[in-house]
């Protein structure tokens, strides 16, 4: 640009903001006097090149704004490209900052899964080899119980067999009884028969007396005989009843056993299966672990990858701002060096009502309207349920009461003319046009669009119209209409001078 500026033949005088400008060069002036004759030209001699008309160089200065406004256009349109990605970029690494989190998650809950396996396979097959042991003693016990049961039987039978030879003991018992008693009978009458005989019967006599002691000592040891037998008999059916209560016990024993030794049986074989199930679940558990393993490694390397082409992108997107700022300030100096540059009524403008714009606030502080610290406050108060978010400040009464006209009026230079609205050095824009300052409602996508005063417009456009303390700024940009809607335009703005203090610029865009 400067080569070129150059080759036309401008000067350069330098911006407030530091920008140099480039400055006509004086018309060259005929030599006073009369003219002199024209002298032959030798033939080695070449004429010297016409200098470029006003007309030519007007044109060249048309021309050179047109495609420096072109270029702008692009590199914005480029660099609002680049910003979605790079805001893209930022989600997907959040995103992936995310995922690699849930990962390390999973990772951390696969370790557990496995250790709890493990630790659930060490009792499961504690808990078989128990069941085993268990159902060894159970069957142990059963035979035990069995064994039992075999000898109480016999026991039983044994008893029977006592109460048999007890049973022949009586009836031999009575016999012997029967027999003393006839014995007695006889050594009764044979006492007295010996009686009878008198001298001659003595020796009988001594005889029968002698049975007759022999029968009485029978009757007595037959009767002790009885009552043992009967004690003996009543001992014999105690044992007997007792002998089949426990071996009724034993038989129920022994069935209990074999039920407990079935229903254990039947525990051991699913705690097998269980132990089976326990090492199918680990040997997956390894293989989830290696396969989480390998993602993880995959998606460390792709977060890596993705991080750096983010940072590579956010560097580009840094440099094409540059270029971006590069381009306006080329805009700039084109625009203000041509007086038929279709951008100079809006310069002009803005200039003019910024400055009216700022008469207006020295009038209210020289009247007491609002004070110096409410006029510059930075207390930005958010206005609850407003979606874009809305603002509140000091000066915001003032400016709807002051600016609006001001701002109403411009809107009928061009139908070109899409907004014009002050904003404060923080990009506070406190008062839109009123086709931009509806009421909010539930949408926020035509919040975005049709509720636009009260907000901080922050961004690049926004600061820079705000700080600047040039005479002007003209800059390219892309508007967010909402819902995902851009329009390309141009800004100009100028600054707004309030009690020889900078407050903020004043904004008019335009469609090209």
């Amino acid at each position: 640009m400067r080569a070129l500026i150059a080759r036309l033949g401008f000067g350069a005088s330098r911006l407030p903001d530091g920008h140099t400008l480039p400055t006509r060069p004086p018309r060259p002036r005929a030599a006073p006097g009369p003219v002199a004759a024209t002298a032959p030209v030798p033939d080695a001699v070449s004429p010297e090149p016409a200098l470029p008309s006003a007309a030519t160089l007007a044109d060249d200065g048309e021309r050179i704004a047109r495609q420096a406004a072109r270029l702008g256009f692009e590199i914005v349109d480029i660099g609002g490209f680049l910003k979605e990605l790079d805001t893209r970029s930022a989600d997907q690494l959040a995103s992936l900052s995310g995922t690699l989190d849930l990962t390390d998650e999973v990772v951390r809950a696969n370790a557990a899964v496995t250790d709890g396996i493990t630790h659930i396979s060490h009792a499961v097959q504690q808990a078989l080899d128990t069941s085993q042991d268990a159902v060894g003693a159970v069957r142990a016990s059963v035979g035990m119980s069995r064994d039992l049961a075999t000898w109480v039987s016999s026991v039983g039978t044994r008893i029977d067999d006592i109460s048999k030879a007890l049973k022949w003991m009586e009836t031999r018992t009575a016999m012997i009884e029967e027999i003393a008693l006839q014995v007695y009978m006889l050594s009764v009458n044979a006492g007295i028969e010996a009686t009878r005989a008198g001298d001659a019967g003595r020796g009988f006599a001594v005889i029968a007396k002698t049975v007759k002691e022999l029968s009485d000592q029978t009757n007595a040891t037959t009767e002790e005989i009885r009552r043992s037998v009967r004690v003996l008999g009543q001992s014999v059916h105690s044992l007997s009843e007792e002998a089949a209560e426990a071996s009724r016990n034993a038989l129920t024993v022994t069935q209990d056993s074999l039920g407990t030794d079935q229903k254990l049986t039947l525990i051991t074989h699913k705690i097998h299966g269980l132990s089976e199930m326990t090492a199918t679940i680990r040997d997956h558990s390894a293989v989830v672990r290696r396969a989480n393993d390998n993602f993880d490694s995959t998606i460390r390397a792709f977060g890596d990858t993705v991080s750096a082409t983010a940072k590579d992108l956010h560097g580009t997107v840094t440099r094409v701002n540059r270029l971006i700022d590069a381009s306006e300030t080329l805009v700039q100096l084109t625009a203000d060096r041509s007086d038929t540059s279709g951008d100079r009524p809006f310069i002009d403008r803005v200039r003019q009502d910024a400055a009216q714009l700022g008469l207006l606030l020295d009038q209210a502080l020289a009247d007491g309207t609002i004070t110096r610290a409410s006029l510059f406050a930075r207390d930005y108060r958010p206005i609850p349920g407003t979606d874009p978010q809305q603002y509140d400040a000091p000066f915001c009464q003032l400016t709807d009461r002051l600016f609006t006209p001001v701002q109403e009026a411009a809107l009928t230079l061009s139908d070109k003319v899409v907004f014009c609205a002050a904003v404060n050095i923080d990009g506070f824009l406190p008062t839109h046009n009123r086709k931009f300052s509806h009421p909010q409602r539930g949408d926020p996508v035509w919040n975005a669009a049709h509720s636009r005063n009260r907000r901080l417009f922050n961004d690049r456009v926004g600061l820079k119209a705000g700080q600047n303390t040039a005479p002007f700024l003209l800059q390219v940009y892309r508007r967010d209409m909402g819902n995902g809607v851009s329009v390309m335009m141009k800004d100009v703005s100028a600054p707004i001078m309030a009690d020889g203090r900078h407050w903020g610029g004043l904004r008019l865009a335009y469609q090209v």
